[in-house]
């Protein structure tokens, strides 16, 4: 009996069955203009609903707007008593991001290992089959020598947040059902805003067409969109929660290239807290088949 005992624990030592590190190679470039300092991070996703932070980050420098790197995994998937270790664990699919070095999110994309890359089964590697296209700053570059300084704005308050424009900007409430929403009006530039629990958030304002990024504005996680060719779609920003459950949204519609930089500036200086105004509700319709009484002579 101890030849089989001797056996049996010789085939469960995980020293004598150890599984190989496979990878996932990643190459692509950057579209646009981008920072010194920004990274491409890369992060195996292994099991569908798998939080993003839960996975480990592999960071590629940008190099005349060209990336490169390996990420490494482990095939270990379990170990059976009689069987030793089994390998079968491979990710489903890979999420590539550009990053600021202050963390802000630039840009992302998903890759389908099976469907977006090639394996090779002597090196244990896949491969993507085209180049990761990511796209940093792609807004058009306007002649902003006209737009005043944000130092000489003055504050325009809503209520509920407030911002900052330059002189002759102004408030305007206007009348909501379920939501409080008004209008920041000045130089030509009409910006509409929705406050309340059913904003817009923006998911039809998408890339390719979009420049879209995430960053915190007023201590609160921001989207902002802004169309790549001026003058045609939204340009906005998106609250998803600025507390009591409340969204904002605060959007122009077709701003010219000049517009759409003053807009995206007073974004940036947005603050929030304060009494939300009363809802302007409109009056009820007039009911209908309501004959009028006939005026009786006297």
């Amino acid at each position: 009996m101890v030849p089989v005992f001797v056996v049996l624990l010789s085939l469960a030592n995980p020293l004598l069955a150890k599984c190989p590190t496979y990878s996932v190679k990643i190459h692509g470039k950057v579209e646009c203009s981008f920072k010194p300092d920004d990274k491409v991070l890369a992060t195996l996703i292994f099991f569908e609903h798998q939080p993003e932070a839960s996975g480990a980050e592999t960071a590629m420098d940008i190099r005349d707007g060209t990336f490169d790197g390996h990420v490494a995994f482990d095939t270990y998937s379990s170990s059976g008593l009689l069987s030793g270790d089994k390998c079968h664990r491979r990710p489903k699919s890979v999420l590539i991001r550009l990053i600021e070095a202050n963390g802000v999110e630039k840009d992302r994309k998903s890759l389908n290992i099976a469907s977006d890359f090639n394996y090779d089964e002597g090196q244990g590697e896949y491969t993507p089959k085209s180049d990761v296209i990511l796209h940093g700053w792609c807004q058009a570059q306007c002649d902003g020598a006209s737009l005043s300084s944000p130092a000489d704005w003055h504050k325009v308050d809503a209520g509920a947040f407030s911002l900052s424009a330059p002189t002759g900007w102004e408030f305007h409430q206007l009348q909501g059902v379920d939501s409080y929403v008004g209008e920041f009006v000045g130089d030509g530039v009409v910006l509409k805003f929705d406050f309340g629990g059913y904003s817009n958030s923006l998911k039809e304002e998408r890339k390719p067409a979009y420049v879209v990024a995430h960053k915190s504005i007023g201590g609160l996680r921001a989207k902002i969109v802004s169309p790549k060719t001026p003058g045609h779609g939204v340009t906005g920003v998106y609250f998803r929660n600025v507390g009591d459950s409340n969204a904002l949204t605060l959007f122009g519609q077709d701003l010219t290239c000049t517009q759409q930089e003053l807009a995206l500036k007073m974004f940036e200086t947005l603050r929030f807290g304060g009494p939300v105004p009363r809802y302007v509700v409109p009056p009820p319709p007039p009911a209908k088949n309501v004959r009028l009484r006939p005026l009786v002579p006297e």
